[in-house]
C-alpha cells in the first residue's frame, strides 16, 4: 500500500468518525431542546370530578366526596375561581349538542355545535358578532346569481365576516 492510499484510508476513517459524532451531537441537541420545551408546559392541578349532594348532611358533619366514573346530565356548566360561567355543554330536545366557551368578561367567544344540519365551529368577537364559521351554516343562505344560477348553501363551508357582519369570504 502506498503512502497516498494509506493517507486516503486514514482520512476516510476520520471522516466517518466525524460524521458519526456530528449525528450524535445533533440528536443530543434535539433531545435537550425537546426536554426544555416540555419543561415550559404549564402544569395544571389534577382535580377529581366530584358530585355535590343537594340535600347534604347536617352542618358540621363531614362526608367523603365520591368520584363518579360517569356523569349524566342535560347541561354541564364550568365556572372559574370567581364563580363566573366560562363554559357550558348543553344537549337540547331537538337532538343538538352545544359547547359554549366564554371569555373572562362572560361573553361567548367560541361555540361548537352538532345539529341536524351538521357540525359547526363559530368564533365570535368581543361584541358577539360571528367572525369565522367552520362547518354548516344558515347565516349565508342559498341565492340566485346574476346569471340566474341557483347556488345552494353548502352543507359545510368556511365563512369569514368583518366587524360589521359583512361577508368577506366563503368557500365553497
Amino acid at each position: 500500500m502506498t503512502d497516498v492510499e494509506l493517507l486516503s484510508s486514514r482520512l476516510q476513517t476520520l471522516e466517518n468518525r466525524f460524521r458519526t459524532i456530528k449525528s450524535l451531537a445533533v440528536t443530543a441537541c434535539i433531545a435537550m431542546a425537546a426536554l426544555a420545551l416540555m419543561a415550559q408546559a404549564p402544569r395544571l392541578p389534577q382535580v377529581p370530578l366530584t358530585i355535590r349532594q343537594v340535600d347534604g348532611p347536617p352542618e358540621g358533619v363531614q362526608t367523603r366526596q365520591t368520584v363518579q366514573d360517569e356523569v349524566r346530565a342535560h347541561q354541564i356548566t364550568l365556572v372559574d375561581g370567581r364563580s363566573k360561567e366560562r363554559a357550558s355543554l348543553v344537549a337540547d330536545n331537538a337532538g343538538s349538542v352545544f359547547l359554549v366557551l366564554s371569555d373572562s368578561a362572560g361573553k361567548t367567544r367560541v361555540t361548537l355545535s352538532v345539529s341536524n344540519d351538521g357540525p359547526t365551529l363559530t368564533f365570535l368577537d368581543p361584541s358577539g358578532q360571528a367572525r369565522t364559521i367552520l362547518g354548516s351554516t344558515t347565516i349565508v343562505p342559498s341565492h340566485v346569481t346574476d346569471n340566474g344560477i341557483a347556488e345552494l348553501a353548502p352543507p359545510s363551508s368556511i365563512v369569514l365576516f368583518d366587524s360589521k357582519g359583512k361577508l368577506l369570504f366563503r368557500t365553497p
